[in-house]
């Protein structure tokens, strides 16, 4: 990408410039693969101070190949514990054994990470090698032949070859460059609530975790090898977007009354006294192209494949890493961007698939779903099961 000759008739071309928009997982992959492939990247951040936490995230397959390729796994602690216990929860708080993730899964190991945990390795990668700025973002954008122009909420304007929109579900560069977010996104019937817990369960040993399950509401409790329980919440509701507007303690008590057990209200407890509790709508992001000239979306903001596929993460890091070998491979953004959406989007097509299909292992609808659960759960008890389970998770 970068020419070798000094000669004054051929002078050195300077690397070509990519601004990254997003400093979360996506982002900071994208800036880690495209520094090593020879461009200067520069990463904005909205907020402003790097975030931290964030729910489990089964870590294998695609991004677990390409965070080896990128030299992270060494960075990459495994949360579970070996003598963890899986546990479901009934309405009545009636506890049974539980569905334990197998140790690989998708052709790879299986890592039980947490967010926070591949934000900080990729942030320890990238921090002295890319320039992160923070408290501001894109709130125009311009494009010619020889590259893309972002006017920045801080009155600057930054010139790059490429811009990367890896903003999140709700991507300001999705809006400014491929319209409404509406146009784009697929809501679920249901909503997420995610928080660290202040206070291990009563009973609950390091690294067990706790499903508590009813039709149209789910509770999960992962405790891990060295760091706070984390809860989730899930629930469904007919209108998403107006729940998500309630307070999260008064909508999530009101959508959980009648659990009994020492589960679900102590995740309620939890979640009154956390600073910091994720309260959002369920969606997807489906887009017929990922690029429009010198602009690309990558993770959440091209792709968002909830939760329920275990794979956003991954797919986000696999994305950045294949987008950064595509560049190097081809002559001019174009053809490299054609090229990985053309080998990406299969992979991302199947997770959005399959999250539509695992929603109702996560949460089940309604009471056949709740029955059909419990059967399943139940029969992966059994060494049969077992290997079936590992078949249908994988």
């Amino acid at each position: 990408m970068t020419s070798s000759s000094t000669s004054p008739s051929h002078p050195p071309r300077t690397a070509p410039r990519a601004l990254v928009v997003g400093s979360g997982i996506s982002g900071l992959a994208a800036a880690l693969s495209l520094h090593r492939a020879g461009w200067q990247p520069l990463i904005v951040e909205r907020s402003p101070r790097r975030r931290t936490g964030g729910y489990f995230v089964r870590f294998n397959g695609p991004g677990y190949a390409a965070a080896e390729r990128l030299g992270l796994l060494d960075s990459l602690p495994d949360r579970r514990d070996p003598q963890g216990r899986m546990f479901e929860a009934d309405s009545r708080g009636r506890l049974t054994p539980g569905l334990a993730f197998p140790r690989q899964l998708n052709g790879t190991p299986m890592r039980m990470l947490l967010r926070s945990d591949l934000e900080r390795a990729l942030y320890e990668a990238v921090r002295d090698l890319v320039e992160i700025r923070y408290g501001t973002g894109p709130v125009a954008v311009a494009q010619d032949r020889d590259g893309v122009s972002a006017t920045l909420s801080d009155g600057s304007v930054e010139r790059a070859d490429l811009l990367i929109g890896a903003d999140g579900v709700h991507s300001t560069v999705r809006s400014l460059v491929f319209g409404p977010e509406d146009l784009y996104r697929k809501d679920f019937d249901h909503v997420v609530a995610a928080c660290v817990m202040d206070a291990p369960l009563p009973g609950m040993r390091e690294g067990d975790t706790v499903v508590a399950t009813a039709p149209g509401r789910s509770a999960w409790i992962n405790s891990y090898r060295d760091h706070p329980p984390v809860a989730f919440l899930l629930h469904r509701t007919p209108w998403p977007a107006a729940e998500i507007r309630r307070k999260p303690a008064e909508a999530l008590r009101q959508a959980f009354a009648g659990f009994g057990g020492d589960v679900v209200p102590a995740m309620l407890d939890a979640m009154d006294r956390s600073e910091s509790v994720l309260f959002d709508q369920v969606s997807q992001i489906r887009l017929n192209r990922w690029s429009q000239g010198r602009v690309v979306l990558l993770g959440d903001s091209a792709w968002c494949m909830t939760l329920h596929s275990g794979q956003g993460s991954g797919m986000g890091i696999a994305g950045a890493e294949l987008l950064a070998r595509s560049l190097a491979e081809h002559d001019g953004p174009s053809a490299a961007l054609g090229d990985w959406e053309r080998r990406l989007r299969p992979l991302v097509t199947r997770h959005q698939k399959e999250a539509l299909r695992m929603r109702h292992f996560f949460m089940p609808a309604n009471m056949f779903g709740y029955v059909a659960r419990r059967g399943f759960v139940r029969a992966t008890n059994t060494p049969v099961g077992a290997r079936l389970g590992k078949v249908l998770m994988g």
